[in-house]
């Protein structure tokens, strides 16, 4: 028969590895984000890059690469 000291050992382990799991992140959760390079001159780096204009910004988008992704800087002055 497992004593107290043991059940209460593992089932703070199993504890251990569950909560592990919920607080690494998943590698597949930031694969998936389109993470858009900010630059002052935009320029297309491939014949799938395209531009387009979003909120009044100017934007690159690559339907094969997401590396490829820019947008144009925010521009303050439009505020006022």
């Amino acid at each position: 028969m497992l004593s107290v000291g043991r059940i209460a050992a593992a089932g703070c382990r199993s504890c251990q590895t569950i909560l592990r799991n919920l607080l690494n992140p998943e590698s597949s959760v930031f694969e998936s984000r389109a993470n858009f390079k900010v630059r002052q001159q935009l320029k297309l780096r491939c014949s799938h890059c395209y531009f387009i204009r979003v909120d009044g910004r100017w934007e690159v988008r690559c339907t094969e690469y997401a590396k490829h992704h820019q947008k144009e800087p925010f521009n303050v002055k439009l505020l006022w």
